[in-house]
């Protein structure tokens, strides 16, 4: 059984279904919401774009557009920016532009704790299981040396379908000679025996 391999891989599934359900979280919550669709007020005094988190802020916006005490600028990701119209139709467009241009800023704000939530959790779990695999093979015996030298000794398994290779000769036959030497011709020994009885 293959344990790094396994886990490795339950590792990994498990750590695709816990980005999946933070993401499917981080929709949720964030949608319809700031920074990506949303009310920002600009704060002279601050100098800062405060996002303003209120329902009624929008009919208040509206009220004070058409009252012309509000100058109020819509962007392409749904966002709206009010701004004071004592201000100047110049600087209100100039803090329009930066208020566009600062939108990453804002995105990356939010969003990085939701990254955290994502990766901290099975990066720790990586972590500690990586960590347990190296402690539990410090407790591992060490092949003994014996074991091994039989393992290199033992002859290789044949192919399935080979027959095993036969002996060449057998040096334990009666004679004490290999069959081949005994094919040659007698046995000098047997030969001598016979002449003399002759």
């Amino acid at each position: 059984m293959n344990w790094s391999k396994g886990l490795w891989r339950g590792w990994l599934a498990a750590a695709l279904l816990w980005g999946a359900a933070v993401t499917a979280f981080a929709a949720a919550d964030l949608q319809g919401r700031h920074p990506f669709a949303g009310l920002y007020a600009y704060s002279e005094t601050r100098d800062a774009f405060l996002p303003q988190h209120y329902a009624a802020d929008e009919a208040v916006v509206e009220d004070g557009v058409r009252r012309g005490v509000v100058a109020r600028t819509d962007f392409p990701d749904g966002t709206s920016l009010a701004a004071p119209p004592g201000l100047g139709e110049e600087r209100v467009r100039r803090i329009a532009e930066r208020f566009w241009a600062e939108r990453w800023t804002r995105r990356a704000e939010v969003l990085w704790p939701w990254g955290l939530r994502a990766a901290v959790p099975p990066l720790l779990l990586l972590l500690s299981g990586g960590l347990a695999l190296w402690i539990a093979r410090g407790f591992r015996k060490p092949a003994e040396p014996a074991e091994t030298e039989r393992q290199e000794k033992a002859v290789p398994e044949t192919a399935a379908g080979e027959e095993t290779p036969k002996a060449a000769f057998n040096t334990r036959s009666a004679g004490g000679l290999p069959p081949f030497i005994r094919s040659l011709g007698p046995d000098p020994k047997r030969r001598r025996v016979l002449g003399a009885g002759r």
